[in-house]
């Protein structure tokens, strides 16, 4: 029991090397230990090492058949890894139903597309135990994504729990949420959270917000790259920093989380505001491309950011395209000049490619009002689901989203037009990792528009 107890320790301090030699020696000591096993499987697949982790999980099986703790974590790691017909099949094993098997079920569920019965299988969890985070904010999504707000949204607020970065950053403020308070002679702080497409699409409605209270200061927090393009906002009484460092220290009534801004608004589905743009395409810039003129100037993008939190790599990884589709593309379309914005180390592929160097454009994009710049003399953008797509119809830029099969609540799962912005054109898998029929289309798309 020591020796677990030192393994704990040190796994809250996610020394995992330490934490699986110990309880290793644990399981040594008491080899039909299930809970020991199950701790160690849990370990194991935080250590990255999925494969260890399910054979942990299976050896607790043998010494407790339909075991539900053991199956849920299984799961868990299966529908990390993709593999979410496996999931379901597993969960179908367990001698009794818990929260977290309902949950996994509902991941795996969503992820296959089947978001009725994902919604269905939430609901199952919530009722078993009430207090469950992640499988609320799973909810929220789902509903978010099926056009009910009305719940949908109050429920997102539930991500303020699931996410640590955001529930320790919570108190640092010093002041109370707001609530929807009148603002009359008050001042709000409004910060940033989650990614910086997440930012870019959601700080339309402080427009909303400065609409109902034109008197009232706003104060906006944001990450650095993004603090030059939100100073451009067309919006009195902002203010635009990053960190503290606003041009006068300003004192706040209220603080809240830029993503609670539709739910504390009353925003519905019905009426997305400013799907027509909201940032200037004036921005000032020297960043001059030397563009063909009688060519359409397309700028693309094919891989999607990456993340460390395990269980969103999967559906990262899902979005992103392979650069040979594009490669491909360019050569099947002769009136097209393309541009590479990718950022980040994706970057590297295209530049071994030595006839697309003279292309990249990452060397110029320092924030996201350079990469406006840019975008701002594309005829279009080809991008899959990342930043630059939000960004490009926050400018009205023509924008053809690649989207997997199963993707993100905000762009739904049928259609081609979305509410959020209306120069963007979305183009859906028809079969799950496979881009294939995506790029014949986007080759037919091309051919016909003209330049």
């Amino acid at each position: 029991m020591q020796l677990q107890q030192w393994a704990e320790q040190a796994a809250s301090q996610q020394d995992w090397s330490t934490a699986l030699q110990l309880i290793e020696l644990a399981a040594w000591q008491e080899p039909d230990n299930p809970q020991i096993l199950c701790r160690w499987g849990d370990w194991l697949a935080a250590a990255g090492q999925p494969e260890e982790a399910i054979a942990a999980y299976q050896a607790v099986l043998e010494f407790q058949p339909g075991c539900p703790q053991s199956i849920a974590a299984w799961a868990a790691v299966l529908n990390e890894q993709g593999q979410f017909a496996e999931a379901i099949a597993l969960l179908d094993q367990a001698s009794e139903q818990t929260a977290d098997l309902w949950h996994q079920r509902a991941v795996a569920l969503q992820s296959l597309g089947d978001w009725p019965q994902a919604l269905t299988s939430c609901d199952s969890a919530l009722q078993l135990d009430p207090t469950a985070a992640e499988s609320q904010f799973l909810r929220s999504k789902l509903r978010l994504g099926l056009g009910d707000w009305s719940q949908g949204s109050p429920e997102y607020e539930s991500r303020l729990l699931v996410f640590s970065e955001l529930r320790d950053r919570l108190p640092s403020f010093g002041c109370p949420l707001w609530q929807g308070e009148d603002l009359t002679n008050k001042t709000l702080l409004i910060w940033g959270e989650q990614g910086y497409g997440d930012q870019i699409q959601f700080v339309r409605y402080l427009s909303v917000l400065h609409d109902r209270w034109p008197e009232t200061p706003l104060l906006l927090l944001v990450s650095e790259p993004l603090v030059d393009l939100f100073r451009q906002l067309a919006i009195a009484n902002l203010q635009v920093a990053t960190q503290f460092t606003f041009e006068t220290e300003s004192a706040y009534d209220f603080h809240l989380p830029l993503l609670s801004l539709p739910e504390r608004l009353g925003a519905t589905a019905d009426v997305i505001p400013l799907a027509q743009g909201y940032l200037p395409r004036s921005l000032q810039s020297e960043i001059r491309l030397q563009a063909n003129p009688r060519q359409l100037q397309v700028g693309f993008v094919w891989q999607a950011g990456e993340t460390s939190d395990r269980r969103y790599q999967w559906r990262q990884a899902s979005k992103s395209v392979p650069l040979e589709q594009f490669l491909q593309l360019r050569l099947q379309v002769n009136h097209c000049q393309f541009w590479s914005l990718q950022v980040g180390p994706a970057r590297q592929s295209l530049l071994q490619n030595w006839d697309w160097a003279d292309c990249d454009l990452a060397d110029r994009m320092h924030s996201f009002a350079d990469t406006a710049a840019v975008l701002n003399q594309m005829d279009l953008l080809i991008t899959v689901d990342t930043a630059i797509a939000h960004l490009a119809g926050a400018l009205e830029i023509p924008t053809w989203l690649l989207l997997p099969k199963f993707a993100d609540w905000r762009w739904s799962l049928t259609g081609s037009e979305t509410p959020w912005y209306q120069s963007m054109r979305l183009y859906r898998q028809a079969i799950a990792g496979d881009w294939r029929s995506v790029f014949e289309q986007l080759q037919q798309d091309l051919n016909s528009r003209p330049y």
